[in-house]
């Protein structure tokens, strides 16, 4: 609990929680105050032991009753405000340190995680941060308090063994408090594991919808959802079977306290050391001891459970994020900026997704600047995963990438990638407009500027002919485009960022003929100048490349330009001849 207490303060505005969480406490102060002066006014006229006060006096008691019960009700909704404010403002905060640290996180980390266990995590963790909150707020720090004022009160009747068994039902309901959450927290942690695979299951089938229905596999995703579903059925039921025992044992604890407490005030009226005025006093006092207990029990309760909600995500913050260098972080990126290609250099590099089997092995390989360096091999070659390493998405287990001289790990992360502009085989599209996905990263854009970027991307007049052109909202992931649409706008996303260097992941592969030799024409034209890296399956694609790579197992089989490895009869000349009939 002190962890997330701690966790709590640092993610909310220190500041404005810590001034409003002072006006609240006053106020809870006050609220409880009223509700212990309530009391008294009953008991006055309950015990008859003031016969002869006047009138006057006798109206002192309803009036002070009456202002207690005013100003009650004003402290209780004015702290009901600010708790608000406190609670939402702190879940925007802890959604926003989620999100930020996500960013930073290894995609060693990422990739083996899933988008509905995540979400549905951070989710759990707001609604547990507001619900600790407001228990912490407006539930034990003010139960506290009027015990605090039940136990001075108690001790004005000159009965210690009143105070001593107060004291005592105080101890011993916090040792069942506390108890009572060291026994709920693994089935809290439990239920949360069960809650996420469902959420994690649902994501699924609505991301991979279309997947489900082309292959029949509805019904078993349904029965794979029911299984989860039943599992987390027993997991609330597990909670809240403990829950029962332990507001069980809270319930005898109270039990126990009243029988003592009427024992030890009719023992005190038979000794003729209270009258029978302090009997009801005392006997109210106790009753009204209940109350602010079981409000402890419940909120017991749901600390416990919003405790064991907050650990998947405190898990989460706890991972080490990705090594930053301490380099100044640049400015944004600008459209206008200048083309200053750097040569780049992998060095006896070795990487391996899963450890021992590796992906590249003792690779070496020199990208001259301002020229097409192109990369060609079999499927599960390496090639992607060169580009991969040379954009800090992974790093290697051995050897280093130099970038103009200086290894990767020395720029700041937006310095290395405002260098560097990457065309993934798998264009990775917002729910956003058109024109916001173009210039994504690249705030300062124009609209011609976009406009631009998508005409040599050949993809500006299917943009047009959207109901709404630029502004015409994609489906997530970009789903309402088709995927040869979806590469061009990832490549005119690209060709805006004007980098020095580009990473061409199979950047035509959805398109037809026509226009794949439009494009590629495009692209010479605009990359001629720039450090590019051409990352190909079609070997036609990159036969003007100024350089070709061929790997083969992770390694460098052969280099040279096209006619050259044609006339060595190598492995290239093999893909050459496969893809094409022809032996030149």
């Amino acid at each position: 609990m002190f962890r997330y207490i701690a966790f709590s303060w640092n993610v909310a505005d220190e500041a404005q929680a810590n001034a409003a969480k002072r006006l609240q406490l006053a106020l809870d102060i006050d609220e409880r105050w009223n509700s212990v002066l309530q009391a008294p006014g009953h008991c006055v006229y309950m015990s008859g032991s003031r016969p002869g006060v006047n009138d006057a006096y006798r109206l002192l008691p309803a009036a002070i009753y009456v202002i207690a019960l005013i100003s009650g009700r004003l402290a209780a909704d004015v702290r009901t405000l600010l708790a608000s404010k406190v609670e939402q403002r702190l879940s925007a905060n802890l959604h926003q340190r989620f999100f930020a640290h996500l960013q930073r996180l290894p995609m060693a980390y990422l990739v083996n995680q899933r988008g509905g266990e995540l979400l549905h995590s951070v989710e759990l963790a707001a609604a547990s941060a507001r619900s600790i909150s407001s228990h912490l707020t407006t539930s034990i720090a003010p139960v506290l308090i009027e015990l605090a004022l039940m136990t001075v009160i108690l001790a004005q009747l000159d009965e210690p063994r009143l105070v001593a068994l107060f004291v005592a039902t105080a101890v011993l309901y916090l040792a069942v408090f506390v108890r009572g959450i060291q026994r709920q927290l693994p089935a809290i942690a439990a239920l949360s594991t069960a809650s996420l695979e469902v959420q994690a299951q649902l994501n699924d089938g609505i991301a991979h919808a279309e997947t489900l229905r082309c292959f029949g596999a509805a019904d078993q995703a349904q029965t794979s959802l029911q299984s989860a579903l039943s599992l987390l059925v027993q997991r609330w039921t597990g909670f809240h079977r403990l829950a029962a025992q332990n507001a069980l044992a809270a319930s005898m604890v109270l039990a126990l306290t009243l029988m003592a407490s009427f024992a030890i005030t009719i023992d005190a009226v038979a000794k003729g050391s209270m009258t029978v005025g302090g009997f009801v006093l005392a006997s109210v006092y106790m009753l009204q001891t209940v109350r602010p207990l079981e409000s402890m029990g419940i909120s017991a309760r749901e600390l416990s459970r919003a405790l064991g909600f907050m650990q998947p995500v405190l898990k989460i913050l706890a991972e080490p994020p990705e090594t930053q260098a301490s380099a100044q972080t640049p400015a944004p990126v600008a459209c206008s900026s200048p083309c200053n290609p750097p040569p780049i250099r992998f060095e006896n590099l070795h990487f391996c997704y899963v450890p021992g089997r590796p992906v590249i092995q003792s690779l070496d390989l020199d990208i001259p600047a301002g020229r097409t360096t192109a990369i060609v091999g079999r499927s599960g070659s390496g090639k992607s995963s060169l580009a991969r390493l040379l954009m800090r998405l992974y790093r290697p287990q051995a050897g280093r990438i130099l970038v103009d001289g200086r290894p990767i790990e020395a720029f700041a992360m937006a310095e290395l990638r405002a260098m560097v502009a990457l065309v993934p085989q798998d264009a990775g599209l917002l729910h956003a407009t058109v024109a916001g996905n173009i210039a994504l990263g690249v705030p300062a854009a124009t609209r011609q500027d976009v406009e631009t970027a998508a005409t040599r991307a050949q993809i500006h007049q299917a943009i047009a002919a959207l109901p709404m052109g630029y502004d015409s909202m994609l489906g997530e992931r970009g789903q309402t485009l088709s995927g040869g649409e979806r590469q061009r706008l990832a490549i005119a996303r690209a060709l805006l960022r004007r980098p020095s260097i580009y990473v061409l992941d199979e950047p035509t592969s959805m398109l037809d003929s026509k226009t794949e030799d439009a494009v590629l024409r495009s692209l010479r034209a605009l990359t001629a100048g720039c450090t590019t890296l051409f990352i190909a399956h079609r070997l036609s694609t990159v036969m003007h490349a100024d350089q070709i790579v061929v790997l083969e197992d992770g390694r460098v089989r052969e280099r040279g330009r096209h006619d050259e490895l044609l006339a060595r009869q190598g492995l290239y000349a093999q893909l050459w001849r496969q893809q094409t009939g022809r032996s030149e």
